[in-house]
Formats: C-alpha cells, sequence, structure tokens
C-alpha cells in the first residue's frame, strides 16, 4: 500500500500480500521508502503517526552525509552499508553523476543484483531485525528504494513465504512511484550525455525483472531449497522462520 509523503517518494506498506497457504502479511509491520532527508514538518508527523520503531538505512557514509535521516523520539536508526562493491552505489537525486551511467551497464548491475543477497552484513541485520517483533515496525530504505531495498523486500517476502511473482509484482511497482524522480534526474544527465548513453540511464533506474531474477538464480544455484538459503544466510532456521511468520502474517 502506497503513502504519499511531500519528500519521500516510493513509501509504501508492506503488508496485504497473501501467502502461499493462503495467510496474508500484516500492516504496520514493514516499510520500505527512499531516502527521508527532505521530509517536511507534514511527513515528520505522518512518520511518527505509523508507529514505526526501526530506520534501516542501506548507505554508505558518503550517500547519508549529503542527505541524512532525521532523528525521531523513540526510533532507533540502523545504518549498515549494502553495497559490496562500488557499483552498489547509485547516484542521489541531489548529485548525479553522469559518469556511473556511461560506464556502468545493464549486465553489470545484474551481476550486482547476483552478489548482493550473499554474505552480505546488511541483510543479515535486516532478518535480525525482522525477526523481532519489539523492534517493528520496520522502515528499510536506500537512496531511491529500488535496488538495496528493493533486495531487502525480497528477503523479508520471501521469508514470510510469500509466492516470487507476488515478490516481483512489489519489486517492480517502484517503476511507477519513482517516474517523477527519475525524470527529474534525466534532465541532469541528459545536458552531458547522447541517445545511447540516455538509453542506460533509463536501463539503470528501471527496477527490471532480470535484475531481480538474478538473485533468484543466485539462490537456486547455490542451494537446494529456500530453508537452506535462509537458514545459512540469515541464521533463520526452519522453526525461526516459523515464529516470524506467527507474529507477522494473519
Amino acid at each position: 500500500m502506497t503513502i504519499q509523503f511531500d519528500g519521500v517518494p516510493n513509501f509504501r506498506d508492506m503488508g496485504g500480500y497473501a501467502t502461499n497457504d493462503g495467510r496474508q502479511v500484516k500492516r504496520g509491520l514493514f516499510y520500505r521508502s527512499a531516502a527521508l532527508g527532505k521530509m517536511t514538518p507534514a511527513d515528520k508527523a505522518k512518520f511518527s503517526a505509523l508507529g514505526i520503531k526501526t530506520i534501516f538505512d542501506y548507505r554508505d557514509d558518503e550517500e547519508a552525509s549529503k542527505n541524512p535521516d532525521p532523528a525521531f523520539e523513540d526510533v532507533t536508526n540502523i545504518r549498515i552499508p549494502a553495497k559490496l562493491n562500488t557499483l552498489a552505489q547509485m547516484p542521489t537525486n541531489e548529485k548525479t553523476p553522469t559518469s556511473f551511467y556511461k560506464r556502468v551497464t545493464p549486465a553489470m548491475f545484474t551481476e550486482l543484483y547476483s552478489q548482493m543477497a550473499f554474505d552480505n552484513p546488511s541483510f543479515q541485520q535486516l532478518m535480525k531485525v525482522a525477526q523481532n517483533p519489539t523492534q517493528l515496525g520496520l522502515l528499510h530504505h536506500c537512496a531511491i528504494g529500488k535496488d538495496r531495498t528493493g533486495i531487502g523486500g525480497a528477503m523479508i517476502l520471501l521469508a514470510l513465504d510469500v509466492p516470487r511473482e507476488t515478490i516481483f509484482e512489489d519489486y517492480l511497482k517502484t517503476n511507477a512511484l519513482l517516474q517523477a524522480t527519475v525524470e527529474q534526474m534525466a534532465t541532469k544527465v541528459r545536458e552531458t550525455s547522447d541517445e545511447m548513453e540516455m538509453a542506460q540511464f533509463y536501463a539503470l533506474m528501471q527496477a527490471r525483472e532480470d535484475y531481480l531474477q538474478a538473485v533468484f538464480d543466485g539462490i537456486d544455484t547455490r542451494y537446494s531449497n529456500v530453508n537452506d538459503f535462509l537458514a545459512e544466510q540469515f541464521a533463520l532456521t526452519p522453526e525461526k522462520r516459523k515464529n516470524m511468520q506467527q507474529f507477522a502474517l494473519e
């Protein structure tokens, strides 16, 4: 469910999705968004009313220093960079380095996705928080809420036994919700880019099925089943997964 903010695009409640056994993810537990630094006073009041207890930020030091998250009373801020190499750093809307779009191809981005879900301290900590009801509601975000947040969201929904096709639907919703933001960035990129480079810019700024598919292909290649993946990567044993589903599903 999308929640409209003046200064935070791509903000939504991840609840409401049906699981494989017919249950439903509760609303008010898991949220995802872009960075929070441009919140208006009205945004902050709306945010405070959601009952969020933990803000989980995937951005690195440089990104966060340029657009820091606000502090809220009784809300814990956690920031653990999710990027495993320089390709994972997406430019922010405040400063759009066109060189990024000139040197990084969609194929390179797909490879990034294929690596990022594994042995990643950021997602490992995210899943610890997601298993603890006392730390929920949980908002997780990166710069624009697409790539790192997309993978983190997929991990949460996967643990809750949401079907893969639904996980893809959630991921792809970003395209409509970020359209205005992407066009604003495109105006800057277009000043120094040719037609081919602009096409590459749009390819990298899209939530594409092949990007997220690379995550699942990696899981299927390395593990015989989802339970083994969740247990090894996140210490989310079948018993712990069942406990998580008991409080997160209805």
